[in-house]
């Protein structure tokens, strides 16, 4: 494994990066969310042999402590859980509603009874355990009647759950989805199409109690690649304004997608990958008209890592996994951008 200090630079020379490993080995970070000071909440899955299992940190984003790191499978009465992830958390600090000291997370999970394959999922309580849990998977009704396979919520903010589903029997049917708490209700995304692999994987609201919203992740371009996308939507209307497409290092050639997202004073830090084995840490401008500037990037590689993926961000910390060579499984990281 790689030191647990590691410097580089970014490909451009553009900005100093301090990367640092978190968690244990097989322990996969999918998402993060502030709790105040210097805490917080890290969602992801540990992975032991061929079982995954659901996984919630509390505590200092690095190092990491190992009395924070719990392991959450889901429970729901009549079902035999075998595995399960969490993608994305939201915490108090961000939606009061949750309660001081829980959590909220979104994720996947699968189980022995059932004939589809990943079933949505939400839970609310203690990090520990012991607080209530949801099933949340697209209804037939929300996509014309259509048998749906698979859901899996990417993450969540607010009122707001964001992430995927599939249709049975349907190959390369994949769709985004976003379901409003609250209100019970499903908005199937329509960038042109419902036939354009949309994914939503990251999510971020304009201030507590806000129905503005930012949705990041990737949407086919017509026939072409996948490219990343940032789009507003408001909760109240359940309408998208100021869709913007990227390709990573503005090279339409690149497949690009777009993984998390947090605010800065003048717009978003996004986390991100592409073509190939890299990260990507891009950073764009809010207009005052509410569009999105074209994006600063930078790539990144944990150094001599045959694989390095960019899977979420806090502020000007971009975190992932790796994998070198020589070694079995992958080791979590997170990446300073100076």
């Amino acid at each position: 494994m790689a030191t647990d200090r590691q410097k580089s630079h970014d490909q451009l020379g553009a900005a100093g990066i301090t990367s640092t490993t978190i968690l244990a080995p097989n322990q996969v970070v999918t998402g993060v969310r502030g709790t105040g000071g210097e805490q917080v909440v890290l969602t992801g899955t540990s992975v032991a042999g061929s079982v995954s299992t659901g996984l919630v940190y509390v505590g200092p984003l690095s190092p990491t402590q190992p009395d924070g790191i719990h392991l959450l499978p889901p429970v729901f009465p009549g079902q035999t859980v075998t595995a399960s992830t969490y993608y994305g958390p939201d915490t108090s600090v961000f939606n009061p509603s949750i309660g001081e000291g829980n959590v909220r997370l979104v994720g996947s999970y699968q189980y022995s009874e059932s004939d589809v394959r990943n079933h949505g999922m939400l839970y609310q309580g203690p990090p520990t355990g012991g607080g209530t849990w949801t099933q949340i998977d697209v209804p037939s009704s929300a996509v014309g009647g259509k048998i749906v396979a698979n859901t899996i919520a990417h993450s969540t903010m607010g009122d707001l759950v964001v992430g995927n589903y599939d249709l049975q029997g349907q190959p390369a049917s994949g769709n985004a989805f976003i379901y409003d708490i609250a209100r019970k209700t499903w908005t199937i995304f329509n960038f042109g199409s419902t036939d354009n692999l949309t994914t939503a994987y990251g999510i971020w609201q304009n201030g507590v109690g806000s129905s503005s919203y930012v949705i990041v992740g990737g949407t086919r371009d017509g026939a072409g690649l996948n490219k990343g996308f940032v789009v507003n939507y408001n909760a109240g209307t359940q309408a998208f304004s100021n869709l913007k497409l990227y390709s990573f290092m503005d090279r339409p050639t690149l497949m690009t997608h777009f993984e998390g997202i947090t605010a800065t004073p003048a717009g978003f830090n996004l986390a991100g990958g592409s073509s190939g084995s890299l990260a990507l840490f891009a950073s764009i401008t809010v207009n005052a008209d509410g569009s999105f500037s074209d994006a600063t990037w930078i790539p990144y590689a944990v150094p001599g890592s045959l694989l390095t993926t960019g899977n979420s961000i806090y502020e000007n910390v971009m975190m992932g996994i790796y994998a070198l060579s020589g070694t079995k499984g992958v080791q979590s990281y997170v990446a300073t951008f100076d």
